[in-house]
């Protein structure tokens, strides 16, 4: 059963954009917004579950992306990529991804949903959020 309103579990990453992250038309090339929303691993940190220490990974299971506004040229461009817990099953779990531009506009609206599979017999675990420890949030 899908939890209906699970806690915030809020991150926010500030990430600096690279000239070869836009296109020729001077906008932010659309596999680039994959990338940022790769940053909810840090959210996965920031809350106290570390795959990178971990016997689990986390295997992407379904990907929704919404651009809403471009994000144009900028030498020193920058975005915020905020993400936090959408929902939670007990074999999977969904992150909700803003990547905003400085200002706070929503340029792009992410959904990731997530299964923790062990990597050497790939079979999913059950997902236990309630686990997780109690941190504040991090500075962005």
């Amino acid at each position: 059963m899908t939890t209906a309103t699970p806690p915030l579990l809020e991150h926010v990453c500030e990430v600096a954009l690279r000239p070869n992250d836009f296109d020729r038309a001077g906008h932010l090339n659309n596999s680039v917004y994959l990338q940022l929303l790769e940053t909810g691993r840090e959210w996965g940190i920031a809350h106290g579950v570390d795959a990178r220490a971990d016997t689990l990974v986390a295997m992407v299971l379904q990907l929704h992306l919404d651009y809403l506004r471009s994000v144009d040229w900028d030498p020193v461009g920058r975005v915020v990529v905020r993400t936090s817990l959408a929902e939670h099953s007990p074999y999977s779990f969904s992150l909700a991804q803003n990547v905003e531009l400085r200002d706070g506009t929503v340029a792009a609206r992410g959904r990731v949903r997530l299964a923790l599979v062990d990597p050497h017999t790939k079979r999913a675990h059950r997902v236990d959020l309630g686990a997780m420890p109690a941190r504040p949030e991090s500075p962005a």
